[in-house]
């Protein structure tokens, strides 16, 4: 079987704040279909390196490629519509718009339509909306106001909206957290699922171990802006170094 094309290839990426070098020379790649969690403890450089990716921050030095194309230092409007979504730890919607109205704003957004009334806006991609709403379990919600759901429906809402991008790559930060542990793990096996069946490539951080050994299918260790070890969850577990640094104040 040939091997997975890679979306996304970095290379030698740094950034510093000062005298801290928040990303020290990283350097990873992520298939299509892929999913590769980041890791590590508080201050190791995982939202510096996500910002990185998708345009917040620019590097120092280093390149960021997506699909081949060198993307470092666009801003982030670019990436986006390259094919680069995010969701965030904290979901985010419109509270007074409906589950609907939300995923046909992420669409307008996505096709660069800009609408002079209302209506005219919630009258598109009605059809492209709901499928979103049915891969992400809430199409039996589209009609309800954002505002009033469950937190857990909320996060599936939000990664209906990064969806709604179709992106090659996903960077998810922290996908579950806040969750229940039952609704964390169906979360995940979404998310493991919406990866398999579209090749997307996905990057998550993660604090909850449990999610990550169960999902993904190579975890990334950061300590202090460098990767101290990459490889399978297996042996990531098994790492010596791994454990002095994170699982053992995880665990």
């Amino acid at each position: 079987m040939a091997a997975a094309m890679n979306v996304l290839e970095v290379s030698d990426l740094h950034k510093s704040f000062g005298g801290v070098r928040a990303v020290d020379g990283l350097s990873f790649t992520v298939a299509a279909g892929e999913i590769l969690a980041l890791i590590g403890p508080n201050g190791a450089g995982k939202s510096t390196c996500f910002n990185l990716l998708n345009g917040q921050l620019a590097p120092d030095r280093g390149t960021v490629r997506l699909l081949g194309c060198d993307i470092t230092g666009l801003k982030p409007h670019h990436i986006a519509r390259l094919g680069v979504g995010r969701s965030f730890q904290i979901a985010t919607s419109f509270a007074s718009m409906t589950v609907r109205e939300n995923l046909q704003t992420a669409l307008s957004a996505h096709h660069r339509q800009t609408w002079r009334f209302w209506r005219d806006a919630m009258a598109q991609h009605v059809p492209h909306a709901e499928a979103l709403l049915s891969q992400v379990g809430l199409l039996h919600q589209a009609d309800r106001a954002a505002g009033v759901l469950a937190y857990g429906d909320l996060k599936r809402l939000d990664l209906a909206i990064a969806l709604a991008g179709a992106p090659k790559l996903l960077l998810m930060d922290e996908p579950s957290a806040g969750m229940a542990a039952a609704e964390r793990g169906d979360l995940m096996r979404l998310v493991r699922d919406l990866a398999t069946a579209h090749r997307i490539a996905v990057l998550f951080t993660e604090h909850d171990m449990a999610a990550v050994f169960a999902i993904a299918d190579r975890v990334m260790v950061l300590d202090r802006g460098q990767i101290i070890a990459i490889g399978d969850p297996a042996s990531i577990r098994a790492n010596p170094a791994v454990q002095a640094s994170y699982l053992g104040a995880a665990s």
